[in-house]
């Protein structure tokens, strides 16, 4: 029989990603093994080799990833939760001024399609926009190009920008002796949270199932452990390697004009969100490097990958990033037709 060619291009591209983030944890660079099979995928890609990664794997990736952070709901992690009721409002803010601004960069500058400017500058999630923008009539690989590049740019930099603030990621052991019946509490919650989110088609629901379901548990004091260093880290190169995979339009004729679009659309978002996160720390006290990481659109995956990575507080990522999803995918629809209806009798 021979060898399943899909099986080897997938083997090929998580030892791409693999071997970058080897590279990058030599080197030193921030949050290697994300970075490293980000970079490492991308140039692959460019350079013709097919990076794909199956969404059977990814889903599963984000469920565990989901159940690690969920373990970051504790009662003594919550002490602080009061506060962030300012943050979580202003979040909402962020997100509009982020699509407004984004919305006048495509439409004005880089010139896109009123439609296609619109959706790409919803800072939702990227299925999400793309599966709205097929349905409401945009053109569904501009869409998914743009949001492609944005959470590429900001996963890639975000990193970078917390070093420059002084925050490193913490020393941990690569595996901290979890008690089997923790493994099989933890996944049979995660598993049942996956299958209930799905049901009621929350946004992200590998993810947000496997989190509240992980956070129940570990609130309700049944279960204490911690994810190991060494499945975080395998998670890393997975979404990693995923992240790039969604660059393979890159070969499209205006792809070179979308992507300086994405670029400058990114840097914009970075901008306002930046300094919003920086205003509610001045206001509240809470952690400038969490906020920042909570405020930045980028996946919600990634981000929450992000902040378990370099030990900035989980829960409080993951919450944000998930409300913003969930505020932009339901608001979206209603927001699509009362711009119609303004551009309508603008003309």
């Amino acid at each position: 029989m021979s060898p399943d060619p899909r099986a080897a291009t997938v083997a090929a591209t998580l030892a791409a990603a693999t071997a970058g983030a080897l590279v990058f944890r030599l080197v030193g660079l921030p949050l290697p093994f994300l970075l490293g099979a980000v970079a490492a995928t991308t140039l692959a890609g460019l350079a013709g080799m097919p990076v794909v990664v199956p969404r059977g794997l990814r889903t599963l990736v984000m469920g565990l990833l989901g159940i690690f952070i969920g373990a970051a709901f504790d009662p003594a992690r919550l002490e602080g939760l009061g506060r962030w009721g300012v943050s979580l409002a202003l979040l909402v803010v962020a997100a509009a001024l982020s699509a407004a601004v984004g919305y006048v960069w495509l439409r004005r500058v880089a010139r896109l399609r009123g439609r296609d400017a619109f959706f790409a500058a919803m800072p939702g999630g990227l299925s999400e926009m793309v599966l709205l923008a097929d349905r409401l009539g945009g053109d569904v690989g501009r869409v998914a190009l743009i949001h492609g590049v944005r959470v590429w740019a900001i996963v890639t930099a975000a990193p970078f920008v917390i070093r420059a603030l002084g925050g490193t990621a913490p020393v941990r052991p690569l595996w901290n002796g979890i008690a089997p019946t923790d493994v099989g509490a933890l996944l049979l919650a995660g598993l049942a949270g996956a299958l209930l989110a799905r049901r009621l088609r929350l946004p992200a629901w590998a993810l947000t199932g496997p989190l509240v379901a992980s956070a129940l548990i570990h609130l309700s004091g049944l279960v204490a452990a911690r994810p190991p260093t060494l499945l975080v880290a395998a998670a890393q190169v997975v979404i990693g390697a995923a992240i790039a995979s969604r660059l393979q339009g890159l070969g499209r004729r205006d792809a070179g004009r979308l992507l300086l679009a994405a670029l400058g659309l990114t840097a914009l978002m970075f901008a306002v969100t930046a300094l919003l996160a920086f205003g509610v720390h001045l206001a509240t006290g809470l952690s400038f490097a969490a906020l920042l990481i909570a405020y930045v659109p980028g996946g919600v995956v990634e981000m929450g990958l992000i902040a378990l990575a370099l030990g900035i507080d989980p829960a409080f990522v993951a919450t944000h990033h998930v409300l913003r999803i969930l505020v932009l995918v339901t608001s979206a629809p209603t927001l699509h037709a009362l711009w119609r209806h303004y551009r309508r009798r603008r003309d």
